[in-house]
């Protein structure tokens, strides 16, 4: 397991230097989207989820922001890490990228390789993990669900306003002209900031404070590699 995760480790640091040298950084640029629509005589283009309004009645009650029964986010916001939501069912996997206690203190390492495995029920998510988080270091596979297109209506009445907002901008998507935004019901969490990022197939990767998060996403599921990575000073932590 210790060689496999080396091999990660190597596989981060050579696929890093590509991606710094490329213009955009976290998503396959314009270029690649629209040859992709050339190949298939097709235009390739950015889609976006409509605005929608929340219907939200108690703020307080939002399921990001806020602290409802139904919502682990109460929880999470404990920590300093970063988790992965399915949206439609508002699963929220932490990625335990570092150790941490209940009350979100750091903790020391218990060593070796955590793996689990995790659905959110018919229809949903299959999670599956590997945490060293003595290194800093998570992989997550997830496997989509037959109800794996995010449906706004699932959503738009626990969150607030603000919230709603952010995750519409999450879910930005490609796809063909003519055809209606359809992004997988996937973000990614910054549980510190509760900033959400995009968890699509055009993207691959995204620096969110210190922690570098590398992906592969496909039409049937995604790969998430998160790496603590925070700046060097003189070449040390």
């Amino acid at each position: 397991m210790k060689k496999r995760y080396a091999g990660m480790v190597g596989g981060i640091a050579f696929s890093l230097g590509i991606l710094l040298g490329l213009a955009g950084g976290n998503q396959r640029g314009w270029q690649e989207a629209t040859a992709r629509g050339s190949s298939n005589q097709r235009t390739w283009e950015r889609k976006q989820v409509s605005p929608a309004k929340s219907k939200l009645k108690d703020v307080k009650k939002c399921w990001l922001c806020g602290n409802d029964n139904r919502s682990l986010m109460g929880y999470f916001r404990k920590f300093d890490g970063l988790g992965i939501i399915c949206v439609n069912n508002w699963y929220v996997l932490d990625m335990r990228i570092r150790n941490q206690g209940d009350n979100g203190e750091f903790t020391e390492g218990s060593g070796g390789t955590h793996s689990g495995y995790t659905s959110t029920g018919e229809g949903g998510c299959v999670f599956s993990t590997e945490q060293m988080s003595d290194r800093g270091l998570s992989r997550t596979k997830i496997t989509y669900g037959e109800d794996g297109i995010f449906d706004i209506k699932n959503v738009q009445k626990h969150l607030c306003q603000t919230c709603l907002d952010k995750l519409i901008a999450a879910m930005e998507s490609y796809g063909y002209e003519n055809e209606k935004a359809a992004p997988k019901d996937l973000c990614i969490v910054d549980f510190q900031t509760l900033e959400l990022y995009s968890l699509q197939e055009h993207n691959i990767s995204h620096f969110i404070r210190d922690y570098y998060v590398q992906m592969d996403v496909d039409e049937e599921e995604a790969t998430v590699m998160a790496v603590y990575a925070p700046v060097l000073e003189n070449g040390e932590k």
